[in-house]
């Protein structure tokens, strides 16, 4: 009985250490870094996506302030292994369903910290289905990765 105790209490430990670590990579791109977010307007919708592959965590959020007619789209990546850091340039593509796609170059990410504002993107169009994945593709260091952003949930 005390062998599955245990054996139980670690598996807990196990998994609740894992969900942490999953939140942590995200830390720097919470929704309060946007400023109309963070500023406690109201808001007719908020669509966030999250992912992370080896080396990077993005996060694209889509939102539209209350009585507003655009909507405004916001992407930001985070650098989660310690080193090697990235280093010269780095480029990006992202592909919505529903129509918003981007891509965009940093020139030189040298002196930039962990956390990269790729920039925001709106207007009264076609917005990302907050039901369906955003797909992102990175290049850094002759390195690449397929980020998958999945839906978090809209409010």
């Amino acid at each position: 009985m005390r062998t599955i105790l245990t054996f139980l209490l670690a598996g807990t430990l196990l998994l609740s250490g894992c969900k942490q670590n999953e939140n942590g990579v995200y830390i720097g791109m919470e929704r309060n870094t946007i400023q109309a977010l963070a500023s406690g307007s109201e808001m007719d919708y908020v669509h966030e996506f999250r992912g992370y592959s080896e080396h990077w965590a993005a996060v694209y959020i889509v939102y539209k302030p209350t009585g507003e007619e655009n909507h405004t789209s916001r992407l930001f990546m985070k650098y989660i292994v310690k080193d090697p850091r990235p280093s010269g340039q780095l480029r990006y593509e992202y592909d919505t369903d529903g129509g918003e796609d981007g891509h965009g170059t940093l020139p030189s990410v040298d002196n930039i910290g962990n956390v990269y504002n790729l920039g925001s993107s709106g207007g009264n169009g076609a917005s990302a289905n907050p039901d369906s994945p955003v797909q992102m593709q990175v290049w850094w260091n002759k390195s690449s990765e397929t980020i998958q952003l999945d839906p978090i949930g809209a409010e």
